[in-house]
């Protein structure tokens, strides 16, 4: 015996069922959405905001450092100028400034002002100023000190033309090696080095060779670690 059930009734009653769901589905369903929509919309602002203030922030903050070493090379330019420099010797020190720091974590501004202090203190401007100013660069970067700082050391050291115990405790202090350093370069033991600079034997050309021979090309290191990098990038 074949039984074949009747299904036209069926479909008829399962399709009303759920036409009766059907508008509060599409309700619930619109309301979730709205809701995803616009949790997602505020989330997105947020981030977007966020980023736009980071932006804002990193632009400030590089406008502020530009017209800072802007400001500081103007000074280091009028002070060469109070000096007695002319117009083409002042371009010559600043492209020696330049050319010191270039591929290190150190700036045109701190380099324009190190060199104003240097020349101020007898240094001649050119090949002399250059090598002095990677020297006062390079261990500033070893110090873990500001060129500016390292150059008011070196500046005194230059303007008496010898080394004296203030600028060997100052350097010692900033944990460089200055006795040993020199003892290497004048090939005399660091006890006699002390003795000689207590009276004044050790004079500032003899000290400047030395820093670059033993502490030279260590700005151009230091740029490699992340803080070295980073700081040049703001450099930049």
């Amino acid at each position: 015996v074949t039984i074949i059930p009747d299904t036209s009734k069926i479909a008829p009653k399962i399709k009303s069922a759920f036409g009766d769901v059907e508008p509060a589905v599409q309700k619930k369903g619109t309301s979730i959405g709205t809701g995803l929509s616009n949790a997602m919309g505020k989330a997105l602002k947020v981030g977007a905001a966020s980023v736009g203030v980071a932006a804002g922030a990193a632009l400030s903050g590089s406008i502020a450092k530009g017209f800072s070493r802007l400001n500081a090379t103007s000074n280091a330019e009028k002070k060469l100028e109070a000096l007695g420099n002319s117009a083409t010797d002042v371009a010559g020190i600043m492209d020696n400034a330049l050319a010191s720091v270039k591929g290190t974590a150190f700036g045109i501004g701190e380099a324009a002002g190190t060199a104003a202090t240097m020349v101020a203190s007898g240094i001649k401007p050119g090949q002399e100023l250059e090598t002095v100013l990677k020297g006062v660069a390079d261990t500033a970067s070893v110090a873990g000190t500001s060129m500016e700082d390292m150059g008011l050391i070196f500046g005194k050291a230059a303007a008496k033309g010898k080394l004296d115990g203030e600028v060997v405790a100052q350097l010692l202090e900033r944990q460089i090696p200055v006795y040993d350093i020199l003892s290497k370069k004048m090939g005399v033991a660091s006890e006699d080095i002390a003795d000689m600079v207590s009276k004044g034997e050790v004079d500032f050309k003899t000290f400047s060779e030395a820093m670059n021979e033993y502490v030279g090309g260590g700005a151009q290191k230091m740029a490699e670690t992340f803080d070295g990098a980073f700081m040049n990038m703001g450099a930049a």
